[in-house]
C-alpha cells in the first residue's frame, strides 16, 4: 500500500534547499510537488531523475521565500517544469520576478488553502522583511508541516502546525556558539533578534508544544548552520532534553540526501543503500529540460 505523502529532502543548509513531496490521493491521480529551488538545475534534476520523476511531472512548487538558497539563479536560464504551478506569497512577488522566474501563482498569506491544490495551506513566517512561507500538506488523513526561515514560533504558528504527523522544521543555530562567533553583531542581531532563525531551544520547545498536543511520529530539522550548529550539538539536547523524540528525529544536511519519509506511517519508507549511492552520484547529472 502506498502511503499518501512521502517526503525527501535532498539539500538542507545557507548553500541550497529543496525537497521532493510524492502525494497519492486515495481518489485522485498521484502529483510530486518540489519545496523550493534553491539547488542549480543540474543537481535538482539529476535528483530527480533518480527517483524516476521527469520535471513535466511536477505539478506544483513552494517557494518559501526568494533567498538565493531556496530559489538558485540558474532556473532563470534552464526551466523545465513545463506543467508546474509556482506558488508563493505576493510578499515575494518582486523578488522572485527579479530571479527571472515569471510563472509564479501568488497568493495572500490568509488564504485557507488553494483552489487548484486544496490540500495545501500557507502560512507567513517572520523573517527578514519580506517574511517566509510556511506549509501544510494534508492528504488522506496524513499531514506534514514545513517552516523553515523563522525567526520565531509564534501562537498561531504553532496552532497551524499542531496534528501534523510529519514536522520538517530548522534548527538553525546554537546559543552559544552564534554568541561566540566572529560574526558582525549585526549578523547576530538579525539571526536572533526574532526575524532571521530558529536557535536549537527554540526549536525543540516549539516541537515539544506541537507533540503535546497531538503526537508527532517524525520530526526533520533542517537548515543548521554549518558555522553556529553542529548535528552533534542537536543530537546532544535532543537526548537530553527529549529522548522520547530523539529516535523520530533526523537531521538534513547540506551535502546528503535523506531517506524518504513515509508520513503517517512508523520510521521511513523501504530505502536501499544502493539508490542512495545512485542518488548521490547522479547530483552532478543535467537537466533534460
Amino acid at each position: 500500500m502506498h502511503p499518501p505523502i512521502r517526503i525527501r529532502i535532498l539539500a538542507s543548509g545557507s548553500q541550497g534547499n529543496a525537497a521532493i513531496v510524492s502525494l497519492r490521493p486515495r481518489d485522485a491521480a498521484p502529483m510530486h510537488v518540489i519545496i523550493d529551488l534553491g539547488l542549480s538545475p543540474r543537481k535538482l534534476c539529476g535528483a530527480l531523475a533518480v527517483e524516476n520523476i521527469a520535471p513535466n511531472e511536477i505539478a506544483a512548487i513552494l517557494l518559501t521565500h526568494a533567498d538565493s538558497d531556496h530559489l538558485h539563479g540558474g532556473w532563470a536560464r534552464r526551466w523545465p517544469f513545463k506543467n508546474a504551478k509556482v506558488i508563493a506569497r505576493k510578499a515575494h512577488h518582486h523578488a522572485i520576478a527579479h530571479a527571472g522566474i515569471q510563472t509564479t501563482h501568488m497568493l495572500d498569506a490568509e488564504a485557507e488553502s488553494f483552489n487548484f491544490f486544496p490540500q495545501i495551506k500557507p502560512i507567513a513566517l517572520p523573517h527578514d522583511k519580506a517574511g517566509s512561507t510556511g506549509f501544510r500538506i494534508s492528504v488522506d488523513g496524513s499531514t506534514l508541516g514545513w517552516a523553515t526561515d523563522l525567526g520565531r514560533m509564534s501562537s498561531d504558528a504553532l496552532a497551524f502546525f499542531t496534528g501534523v504527523d510529519a514536522l520538517c522544521i530548522e534548527s538553525n543555530y546554537d546559543l552559544h556558539l552564534q554568541r561566540r562567533s566572529s560574526r558582525p553583531d549585526f549578523l547576530k542581531e538579525r539571526i536572533m533578534g526574532g526575524h532571521g532563525h530558529l536557535s536549537n531551544a527554540e526549536t525543540l520547545q516549539a516541537v515539544l508544544h506541537i507533540h503535546g498536543q497531538r503526537a508527532l511520529r517524525h520530526i526533520v530539522l533542517l537548515h543548521l548552520s554549518s558555522q553556529c550548529n553542529s548535528q552533534e550539538l542537536v543530537r546532544d539536547l535532543w537526548n537530553t532534553h527529549a529522548p522520547e523524540l530523539a529516535g523520530n528525529m533526523q537531521v538534513a544536511t547540506q551535502t546528503l540526501p535523506l531517506p524518504w519519509v513515509c508520513v503517517g506511517q512508523p520510521r521511513y519508507c523501504n530505502w536501499s543503500e544502493s539508490l542512495f549511492a545512485a542518488h548521490h552520484s547522479s547530483l552532478n547529472s543535467s537537466c533534460a529540460g
